[in-house]
């Protein structure tokens, strides 16, 4: 037997979610705040994301 070279190149879809307590007199002025300020850390603890794999190739290695 032969061996060969493959690649497999895996599509990911990520949702990333975060629940704030945003200080307002109402819910859409606290939506209307927080829209206007920057979200929270990429790597802030409170962040929850799962992941979907969307797709799957199985191909020939490129050869260089």
């Amino acid at each position: 037997m032969t061996a060969h070279s493959l690649q497999i190149v895996q599509v990911f879809r990520v949702e990333r979610t975060i629940i704030l307590s945003v200080e307002a007199p109402d819910e859409q002025a606290a939506i209307d705040r927080q829209s206007e300020g920057d979200a929270p850390a990429f790597d802030d603890p409170r962040w929850r994301a799962s992941w979907t794999l969307e797709n799957e190739l199985i191909e020939p290695a490129s050869r260089n």
